[in-house]
């Protein structure tokens, strides 16, 4: 495998390892709460999803039931927002990077599908061009566009999720024992976790896999 390729490939793959095994560290804690663990599980699992993905062994994950998983994560984060007084949207917005990169992962697992769409061609010897050939080719055209524009989004949406996770001041990492800050130091490195999952995945939506 050529060395342009096998390196990226090894880079994103450590980069989800470590963010998989630092989610998991930090939900095993009971005092965590079930939201929280909740979360981080469920970065664990797309962290671990990830890895995979850039090698070919990756392709082989169940893509219906992977489809059905992160669809229902994407769901999780905005919903256990709703509290007991209804919706709040500043806690809705505020999970909107996490729903985003599980959207990016089930884009993922489909969008291969317009790529291998696009690169079919026309097979040697074949019959002249029909006008439902150019029908197709037109529909085909139109999904391309809009697979760009979908990848687009999702690429830059992540990449400023990243940057303003990853330039934040960190917080003191030692933890704030009694008073009104307790806990607030609880996780230092949270930010940094999810700062470079959303940069991992904004690379992972643009290199082919």
């Amino acid at each position: 495998m050529d060395t342009a390729v096998l390196v990226p490939r090894c880079l994103l793959t450590v980069l989800f390892t470590v963010v998989a095994v630092h989610g998991l560290w930090h939900a095993l804690p009971a005092d965590s709460g079930w939201r929280g663990r909740g979360d981080r599980f469920l970065h664990a699992a797309m962290a671990v999803a990830m890895a995979v993905m850039p090698w070919g062994w990756g392709r082989r994950l169940p893509v219906g039931a992977m489809t059905v998983f992160f669809v229902a994560a994407a769901l999780w984060f905005p919903l256990v927002a709703i509290g007991r007084s209804g919706v709040r949207v500043n806690a809705i917005v505020g999970r909107s990077p996490h729903v985003a990169g599980m959207a990016a992962m089930v884009w993922m697992l489909h969008a291969p599908h317009h790529a291998a769409v696009r690169g079919d061609g026309n097979p040697t010897g074949a019959s002249l061009p029909t006008a439902g050939h150019f029908a197709a080719s037109e529909h085909v055209t139109g999904s391309a566009v809009t697979g760009q524009a979908v990848t687009a989004s999702l690429t830059a949406f992540l990449l400023g999720c990243a940057m303003w996770s990853l330039t934040r001041p960190m917080p003191p990492l030692r933890a704030v024992v009694g008073g009104a800050g307790a806990g607030a130091a609880v996780e230092p490195y949270r930010q940094v976790r999810e700062g470079a999952m959303a940069l991992g995945t904004a690379v992972m939506l643009v290199m082919p896999h």
